[in-house]
This record gives C-alpha cells, structure tokens and sequence, in this order.
C-alpha cells in the first residue's frame, strides 16, 4: 500500500512551495480552460507563470502569449522550479496521479496537482466542484467521521476513506479504485427498487440517464427535470423518440420555488450561479408532487443537491424512495448528504461508489 502523507507536514510542504512559486514563477501541465483560468488566478496572486506544458503537440495548444512546451522538450530551468497540474475532469486520460508521475518522471523539482495548490488561488477560481483549501478538513473531522458511520458496508467506507485521502493529497501514488457497477443503476442493488417504479430525474440532461433507467427497470412512470435552455430540447425529443411514459420539465430542483440565476449552455456541466446570465425556475418537490409517488430518486443537478433533498422532504419521510444522490459537486456533500439521508430516521441503508477518475461521478445509494 502508497505511503500516506501526514496532513501537517504537507501543509508546511505547501507554505514553502508557494513561497518558491512567488519568487521563481510556475510552469502549468495543460492549455485548457482550467489551465488557462489557473494561469490568470497565479498572476491575479503575484505569481509568474513561465509556459505552459502539454502532453500532445505544443503548435496545437492555445498559448495566451506564452511559450507552450512538449512534456518532453522542457527547457532545464523550467524543469528546476515546480509545475502545477492544470487539468481537472473525470476522463481517464486526466487522472492525476498518473499525469503527477509523468511530470516527476520528465525531471520537475516539484509538482503539485489541484487539490494541493488550490488554497494559493481559490479566491479567483471560484467555485471548482469538490475542491477546497486543505486547510479547511481538520475543521470537519467530526462531521467527516459521524457520516463514516452513515455507511452500511465496509466497500464504502473504504471507498469513502480513499476519496478523502485522495481529495485531501494525502495519498497520489496510485489511482482511485473505480467500481465495476454502471452508474445511477447498480446490479447489486436493483432488487431494492420497486417494479414497476415511478422514477425521477433530477439533472436529466439530454435523457441519457433516463434511457439507462429504461433499459434495466419496468418503468410506469417518469419526472425528468432539466432546466437548461439548451439541454432541455433534447431530452424531450429524446423522450418522444424512445416512446417513454415521461413527462418533461424545464425546471431545477432546490429547497424553495423560486428564480435564481443560471449558467447555460455548459452541457451537462450548467448550475445555478448567483452571476449567471440566464434565470431559470427552480422548485420543491414537495410543492410539486405533494401526492404523487416516487419509488426512485436521482440527483445530478451540480451541486445542488443537498438544497433538492431538503426541498423533499415530506415525500423522502412519506415514502422512503430509493435514492441515487451525486456526491462530487460540493467539497462537504460527501459527509452532508449521507448525515441527511442517515438524519431522516427511515432505516436507510447508504453506500458509496465511485464511477469516474479523480472522485467525480461518485454517487450515494440508499434504500430501504
């Protein structure tokens, strides 16, 4: 097993890696948007940025004015000071661990990836998923171990452990372990859903996740919520294509009824945002489907989810449905949503999965 690192020691590590940022510069791993938004963060902090470092061809990356290098072409003085990994999805090919080690094994003196250097530039890069300043988890140790004790099995509160671990940067030898089970639909849980079931989207997309429900459920009945502008189209015509019994709305999830500012047009990757350019409805389900019933649960909705959950309350109490809750949009719905659910008093049996790289598209399942 990786040696893990020792939550102090590497927060003093950190103070003086940024100290050396200040005073020598920093190269950035990638030419994406986070890498370029990384870039203007460290300037915004008085920190350099040297070039920037791709692992394909340097004339096919976006320079912004600066020297663009191939992993393998690095100038030795670059290669002496440290790199910061500015790359941060679910996609394989971004897994962490895997690209801190091709940076080490290219001769970095110090390579730090996103949840390591993201105290130095949080203030400018806003909200990003699950990230947070690493100084801000020994606040929550006893929130972080009340929800260990949330979950039902050993699997998950060793997946639960590793996800911390990882978050935290106290363990980046080796990659997360991935479940082999599909996502929103477990095998080894489907006998806990009611057929025929009453399913509800929340975060439906363009109907993908709807779709997978079809195929591996008897579904009566479907709420799929969307409220992108854009999205919203799709998984209607989606819908009527496949002939499914769903009835569509261009609405969010939250804990009141209300207007609240949107950012569209992101794929499946839109939420709400006090500063965003469109203004989308957002509702209770308990307002809405006071006396419907609702046998399954799915929340996707980037990153609020804790906000949805309290919004159903009554119908969660009343009739207990499986659940299927994602658990990567926000730094502390990894102890808050499982202490909600466990909170409720129904007996729930929670488990945690992870189905992408690097902690994303983890998901709690709880059912009775």
């Amino acid at each position: 097993m990786a040696e893990r690192r020792d939550p102090a020691e590497l927060r003093a590590i950190l103070q003086v890696s940024l100290a050396h940022a200040r005073r020598d510069g920093v190269a950035i791993f990638g030419a994406g948007v986070f890498a370029r938004a990384l870039r203007r963060a460290c300037e915004g902090q008085g920190i350099r940025v040297r070039c920037f470092v791709v692992s394909g061809h340097p004339a096919d990356a976006q320079s912004d004015g600066l020297p663009v290098y191939g992993l393998g072409g690095v100038p030795a003085p670059v290669t002496q000071g440290p790199i910061l990994i500015g790359v941060y999805n679910r996609n394989a090919e971004s897994e962490l661990t895997a690209l801190r080690r091709r940076c080490l094994d290219a001769g970095f003196a110090g390579v730090h990836v996103p949840q390591e250097y993201f105290s130095w530039v949080a203030a400018a890069m806003g909200w990003r998923y699950w990230l947070a300043p690493l100084e801000d988890y020994p606040a929550m140790g006893e929130s972080i171990e009340a929800a260990r004790a949330c979950l039902a099995d050993q699997a998950s509160r060793e997946a639960f452990a590793a996800i911390l671990d990882f978050r935290q940067a106290l363990a980046l030898e080796r990659p997360l372990a991935l479940s082999a089970e599909p996502q929103y639909f477990p095998p080894s849980l489907r006998h806990a859903v009611a057929q025929p079931c009453v399913y509800l989207d929340g975060g439906a997309y363009d109907g993908d996740s709807v779709q997978m429900a079809a195929e591996v459920l008897a579904l009566e009945r479907i709420y799929a919520f969307e409220p992108d502008p854009g999205n919203y189209p799709r998984l209607v015509a989606r819908m009527g294509e496949q002939g499914l019994p769903a009835v569509s709305l261009p609405v969010g999830l939250s804990d009141s009824t209300a207007c609240l500012r949107f950012n569209a047009g992101a794929g499946e990757g839109s939420s709400l945002d006090p500063q965003g350019d469109t203004l989308i409805q957002v509702i209770r389900l308990d307002d809405l489907l006071a006396h419907e019933r609702v046998d399954f649960l799915k929340l996707d909705i980037e990153g609020n989810e804790m906000q949805a959950l309290e919004g159903a309350r009554r119908l969660l109490l009343e009739q207990g449905p499986f659940l299927a809750i994602a658990a990567y949009h926000r730094w502390d719905d990894l102890w808050r949503i499982p202490t909600f659910i466990h909170g409720l008093g129904l007996g729930y049996k929670i488990t945690l999965k992870l189905h992408e790289t690097n902690s994303f598209e983890s998901v709690f399942y709880a059912h009775r």
